[in-house]
């Protein structure tokens, strides 16, 4: 009973909040704050004077009406004064009480019109507050100035130094209300208190000077949507060098969404079950509670959660103390946290169990989720190895790991792949649960390197967090970068950083960065709006391979010995790009070597795009080759980004390697420093047969191109003794020749000459190239009416391989890391080439094991081609097949393995069954959000279903921007995903008329859909015959 009566003491989020968080998630200003704009001041307790009128009245109405105004006005007096006791009163009774509290403003915000309260007054009241906005404004213009709430960043005035944040989460209907306390430093005086706070009710305010009698007067308050901040007024200047605190009292929704605090939920024992978590990156902490959220604002943080006993609550820290009420309820007080940004704070109120470790330095590591996934042991990969690389790391940078302990909390729904708050980072599912039994290597790979990535961010990012988001790359590369190399700590004989960063990193962000919509690495970032659209594969990817690049000419050691230092010198603070030159060229000077770092990698992280080096041998000088330079694009018709630049004034400084070579030998590198546009350059030993190789196991941002007689030279070395030249260098040479052909710099015939020595390779890495080069030319073709021509081709030069390496055998019972790795990598990669491309054996084969599965209800399809078997089975076979793996998809409660068969639903050829998929895509009691972009996608890459998706992806465009449009990566990952392959005039015509007609969001991707489009077709134009005469003359020999 005294629960429900605390509860229903507490504000209720009305019908009228609900229609008002509607109308600000479609982008209106939601209802003003007037209703009580006169009461936004602290308001007189008149209960002392209507005791002291009635003890006059009881005297007798004998009392003259002067002595009658005089009593009345001391009594005014002494309220005023009781006034003042109540705004130095200690506050507010904990979230979740009916927030009677004197000495506060008193805010309606958010909640429409209180009950009991006449509407003229609120009418007046509202009036006489947007006067006063008005002329505030016209005040503010007159100085030719914007006002502090209407600039894109916060004021500087102010800084947090500590909040108090105390929570009451109610899961049973989806709210929670909140009191923040944040003790302000002043460092300018001014009137105004300006943060963010957005989609909430604020049910008061108070002002108080920090550890003195007297609270300070708010005149007013009220939000400013356009820039998601909240305004208060104060009657006077707060003081320069003085500590203030600031209390808000609001409560908010538990979002069914992605971002901000969100509810998610998954079915156990046939009872669906709930929990709430948090997604503050980079600008939603300001949905969950009123605070400075911007990355420099570092603070230090205590939390408090309630919530009902049968749930548990995790934040960033160890709970300190719990406290157990007798309703039912508990308070977890959790422990301090360091400095660190808003962005990077995270709790969760779940009803999850766990499993834990400890690391040798005492560090606890746990992983919570779903009680029956941690029954079946689905965590114990992702725990035992978050460990060792805690451990991993400390080595390596010279930094403890800052906390004590570090959660891993696995969430069926969540935006991104994973979140690295500071101890207590966020996963979704698919990418930290592991069964060893139906994973694939393919798979445990995905795992580990989310996990490598997310716990590198515990030192770059949570630990040092960069200035502005300009920088994000600091972050993101850096943890991108050491995915490969954490990897290759837990699997040294897997080469990651040296080979496979070459095709998941290099090749594929250059494809992206080769267009004229491309951006720079660090990037100005004016505004919010601008911030989410820094986080894309340009401050991943390529951050990463700047970093590879740079860590390649520093030298690794002195590169290790740099990033030592920066974190040392900058933990628990911010740096920006500068600090990480500066510090590196300072450890590069303690070894004798004088570069400076900030002069040539601000060429490269300031610029957009990357050049193409073209080495010519001149033919009338012995040993001289002329080197040039120039910014690669793929559509040179492409008007520039910068019009007042064109690709002509792009220059680099690039640390050029190079070697000789021959039928039986190559030399040893040598370092060529470009600066200009075109170079002379002696190269001793260069001989008439010799051949010259640039780019040494590709660990420069650049692709290499040359004269027609090298690339015949290096393509008959590759034929007749492919290993003189290094299989980072075999990979390197095809993706530059497809992607050289693609863009116009070279014949259409060189590529595919080069992948005829295939036959004789045997390493993964340059069949993992030739296939990520194939892809996209294959879907330039698909659709044409020579395909089968182009088709006919990729097989002869699969046959032999394919027929070499034969299928895997069932290893259920084998361990799941195998030693052979790279092995069973080229013969998966081979096999799907195979299937993909039509040969019979393997369709057959695929066939087979299907039907088996079908007619046994046992799966006894090897591990690592389950993938390809499911969606090559789907493809040939019937509906009842599509059905049995629908069938299948719901079932299995696996997430790699559900991840898989969604997949396979989207291969079949059946465009009925490829329309229902997508309809129901949208539902998400049947596909979790962030699995039905993939549905999306994989249809658009279907050739029976990509006008399917395309039309599906307009027609729903309102639907799928409201779901993911504030969500970083999703938007711009759909945009991407269905339009990348469309290739016709009709199909660029619709994709601009769209644009035309779309309403919200997603400007840049479509911008750059329309310029790969526009390359589509440009290509098919110029290049398309071309390479059919070239096929044809090729298989007719």
């Amino acid at each position: 009973m005294a629960l429900e009566e605390k509860r229903e003491k507490r504000p209720p989020v009305t019908p009228m909040m609900i229609e008002e968080e509607a109308a600000l998630r479609n982008g209106s200003r939601g209802l003003p704050p007037g209703p009580w704009a006169e009461a936004a001041g602290p308001r007189p307790r008149t209960t002392e004077r209507h005791i002291a009128v009635h003890k006059r009245l009881v005297l007798g109405f004998a009392v003259s009406i002067l002595a009658l105004l005089a009593v009345t006005m001391i009594a005014v007096l002494l309220s005023v004064r009781f006034e003042e006791c109540g705004a130095a009163a200690d506050g507010p009774p904990r979230a979740g009480g009916n927030g009677s509290l004197s000495g506060v403003a008193r805010q309606p915000h958010g909640a429409g019109q209180p009950p009991g309260r006449p509407e003229e007054d609120a009418r007046g009241g509202e009036a006489a507050e947007e006067e006063e906005e008005e002329e505030e404004e016209e005040e503010w213009q007159r100085r030719r100035e914007l006002p502090p709430w209407a600039r894109p960043r916060l004021p500087r005035h102010l800084r947090p130094l500590h909040y108090n944040l105390m929570l009451t989460a109610f899961m049973e209907n989806f709210t929670f209300s909140g009191e923040v306390n944040v003790q302000l430093e002043v460092r300018n005086a001014s009137r105004y208190i300006v943060l963010h706070a957005h989609r909430m009710h604020i049910e008061a305010v108070r002002v108080a000077e920090d550890k003195l009698a007297g609270g300070v007067r708010v005149a007013r308050t009220f939000f400013y949507p356009q820039t998601q901040v909240f305004v208060v007024v104060l009657n006077r200047s707060l003081e320069v060098q003085r500590s203030y605190n600031l209390k808000i009292i609001y409560n908010a929704l538990i979002e069914n969404e992605l971002l901000g605090f969100f509810r998610s939920s998954y079915v156990l024992h046939g009872e669906r079950r709930f929990l709430g978590v948090t997604q503050f990156s980079p600008t939603h902490a300001r949905k969950a509670f009123p605070c400075f959220d911007e990355p420099i604002y570092k603070a230090t943080f205590k939390i408090s959660i309630r919530h009902q006993a049968t749930y548990l609550s995790l934040s960033n820290m160890p709970v300190e103390t719990s406290v157990f009420e007798e309703d039912g309820w508990v308070t977890d007080h959790f422990s301090q946290t360091p400095l660190m940004s808003t962005y990077y704070l995270a709790w969760a109120v779940c009803n999850f169990t766990y499993r834990e470790t400890v690391t040798k330095s005492g560090v606890v590591v746990r992983l919570y989720a779903r009680p029956d996934a941690i029954r079946r042991g689905s965590g114990d990969y992702a725990l035992n190895i978050t460990r060792r690389l805690i451990e991993f790391y400390e080595d390596y940078f010279k930094v403890p790991y800052s906390l004590p302990k570090l959660d891993l909390l696995a969430v069926p729904k969540h935006p991104y792949a994973a979140m690295e708050n500071w101890g207590l980072s966020v996963f979704v599912e698919q990418r930290i649960l592991l069964d060893p039994s139906i994973s694939s290597i393919l798979y445990l790979l995905d795992v580990t390197m989310v996990i490598v990535h997310e716990l590198c961010h515990q030192w770059f990012g949570d630990l040092v967090t960069p200035v502005w988001w300009e920088d994000v790359w600091l972050k993101e590369g850096f943890a991108h970068y050491f995915e490969f190399v954490g990897t290759d700590y837990l699997y040294p004989g897997w080469n990651m950083e040296k080979q496979r960063f070459l095709t998941d990193v290099l090749h594929e962000v250059m494809l992206l960065d080769g267009l004229a919509s491309s951006h720079p690495v660090s990037q100005e970032v004016q505004q919010a709006s601008d911030i989410d659209r820094v986080f894309d594969w340009i401050a991943y990817k390529k951050g990463a391979a700047l970093i590879r690049m740079l860590a390649s000419f520093m030298g690794h050691s002195v590169f290790q010995m740099g990033l030592q230092d920066y974190l040392t010198i900058h933990k628990y603070g911010n740096a920006a790009r500068n600090d990480l030159w500066n510090t590196l060229s300072k450890a590069l000077k303690r070894v004798g070597k004088s570069v400076n770092i900030q002069e040539v990698m601000d060429q490269w992280t300031l610029q957009m795009g990357y050049p193409v080096i073209t080495i010519l041998g001149n033919e009338t000088t012995d040993n001289i080759i002329v080197i040039s330079q120039e910014r690669f694009v793929y559509d040179s018709d492409t008007k520039p980004k910068d019009p007042a630049r064109g690709d002509n004034s792009y220059l680099w400084q690039i640390p050029l390697t190079i070697a000789v070579g021959n039928t039986s030998h190559i030399s040893s590198e040598a370092i060529i420093w470009v600066s200009n546009k075109s170079e002379h350059h002696r190269i001793p030993a260069l001989e008439e047969a010799s051949w010259l190789l640039g780019n040494i196991n590709q660990t420069g941002y650049f692709r290499v191109n040359y004269d027609i007689r090298n690339w015949k030279l290096l393509i008959n070395q590759l034929t007749r003794n492919h290993e003189v030249i290094s299989v980072s260098n075999r990979a390197g040479l095809i993706d530059d020749a497809f992607n050289l052909a693609r863009a116009g710099y070279l014949p259409q015939n060189i590529p595919l000459e080069i992948m005829r020595y295939l036959s004789e390779e045997k390493d993964f890495l340059p069949w993992h190239a030739a296939s990520r080069a194939l892809y996209p030319l294959d879907k330039l073709l698909d659709r044409t009416e020579n395909y089968n021509i182009f088709n006919e081709y990729i097989l002869r030069q699969v046959a032999s391989m394919y027929l070499k390496l034969g299928w895997p055998t069932n290893n259920l019972n084998k361990s799941l890391v195998q030693s052979s790795y790279q092995h069973e990598e080229l013969r998966r990669e081979v096999i799907m080439l195979a299937c993909s491309f039509g040969n019979k054996h393997c369709h057959q084969q695929a066939a087979t094991l299907i039907s088996d599965w079908i007619s046994s209800n046992r799966n006894r399809i090897p591990l690592n081609v389950r993938d390809i078997v499911y969606c090559t089975g789907v493809s040939l076979m019937d509906e009842d097949v599509w059905e049995f793996i629908w069938m299948k998809f719901h079932s299995t409660t696996a997430v790699s393995e559900k991840k898989i068969l969604l997949e396979a639903l989207t291969c079949s050829d059946d465009r009925n069954l490829l329309n229902r998929l997508l309809n129901l895509s949208l539902n998400s009691e049947v596909v979790l959000d962030q699995d039905a972009i993939d549905v999306i996608i994989h249809v658009a890459r279907n050739p029976h279903g990509r006008d399917l998706a395309w039309k599906f992806f307009r027609d729903k465009w309102k639907i799928l921007n409201a779901r993911y449009g504030e969500a970083l990566f999703m938007n711009s990952k759909l945009v991407s995903g269905v339009t990348e392959f469309l290739n016709t005039e009709g199909e660029l015509r619709e994709l601009k008329n769209f644009i035309k007609s779309y309403e919200g969001g997603a400007a840049v991707s479509f911008s750059r859909a329309v310029e790969t489009v526009e390359a589509n077709v440009r290509w098919q134009r110029l290049y398309k015959e071309e390479l059919f005469q070239w096929l044809r003359k090729s298989l007719t020999q």
